[in-house]
Parts: structure tokens; sequence; C-alpha cells
């Protein structure tokens, strides 16, 4: 598949670091990280077209915005899986939300059902809210696991869905907003 200019080069200026062996991207809202149904283009599609050697090494949902790894060899991507799998990575994000958690800052256990793999996993995320008004939460999650919409889940449960969440947030308010979720750091030695 060959992508336009302008897909390229919207992806190069959104490398926020970058050295031989990886690269940091601010993945944009509204794009897909993996290719899928009714999905021509992709950061996966966008990396291939850059060189075949380059590897995502973890996922964020089509309306996640923020920090994405792309390994530029196999080495980098078998090591980056590897510090992922033992969850040596530290994932932390900000999520704009609608109403507030009963308790300010807390873990969060949660069993959620995968259909793709058709099994229960086990989830754990630390939260804290650091700002209330106008029944709009700004909150921090940290999940110690990473499991597909696991934030989005947890934000649900806690009573307070996050804006622009079409799937759990079942307020029609803030309909028209794009999903508040940002992958705003990663931690790794």
């Amino acid at each position: 598949l060959n992508i336009n200019k302008s897909i390229i080069d919207t992806f190069k200026k959104a490398i926020i670091f970058q050295n031989n062996n990886f690269l940091v991207l601010d993945k944009w809202n509204g794009i897909a990280t993996q290719g899928g149904t009714n999905i021509s283009i992709s950061i996966d599609t966008i990396i291939k077209n850059i060189s075949p050697e380059y590897n995502l090494v973890h996922r964020l949902d089509k309306d996640t915005s923020g920090l994405l790894l792309v390994a530029k060899n196999l080495k980098y991507a078998k090591i980056f899986g590897q510090l992922f799998k033992s969850q040596k990575i530290k994932k932390t994000y900000l999520a704009i939300c609608e109403g507030r958690p009963r308790v300010r800052e807390s873990y969060v256990d949660l069993l959620i059902d995968s259909k793709e793999q058709n099994k229960t996993t086990k989830t754990k995320t630390y939260y804290k809210v650091l700002s209330f008004s106008q029944n709009i939460s700004f909150i921090i999650f940290k999940p110690s696991t990473g499991k597909k919409h696991q934030l989005r889940i947890v934000a649900k449960k806690l009573g307070c869905p996050i804006v622009g969440d079409l799937k759990y947030n079942l307020n029609k308010t803030n309909h028209n907003e794009n999903l508040k979720l940002n992958a705003y750091k990663l931690k790794f030695n």
C-alpha cells in the first residue's frame, strides 16, 4: 500500500524522540495503531512504508492520543516486548472525565472479559483525581496491566466515564468531543 506524502509528513512531525533503535511517536487521535476491518491506513502501514524493519511494540486505541513506541529493528522489538511483558514499562495516562469518583485516589482491581481471546483477565489500575470543576474531573491513570479499553472501562466503573467515549460513556452531554484520553508518559530503563 502506497501512502500519500502528507500522511508520512504528519507522522514525521509527530515523532518526539528517536535514535537508531526506536522512536517515540505522539500518536494523534483518530488513527488506528493497526489495520483491521474498514481500516486502510494505520500507524503500522505508515511505518512499514518508511521501513520494513520498523515494528509496533504496543498499541493505543484508535481514539486515544499520545505516546507510542516503535522499534526500528527486530532486536529492539524483542527488548520492548520483554519489557512490556514483565511490566517494566510504566505508562501514565491523563483523562478528562464526566463526574468524579467517590474516592480521590486509589487502585482498581477489575476483571475484564476479552471476547477475542475468550477469557477474563485481572487488571490493576492506579488513579488520582488531579482536579475537579463543573462536574468534570481531570484524572491521572497508571495501569499495571494493559488490556484493550482498560482505562475506559475503569473510568466507567468509577462512575466518571471519559469525555468523548462513545462506547462506555452513556451520557450524551459531550458526545461531539474526541475521546479525552492521552498516553502522557512512558518510563523504562
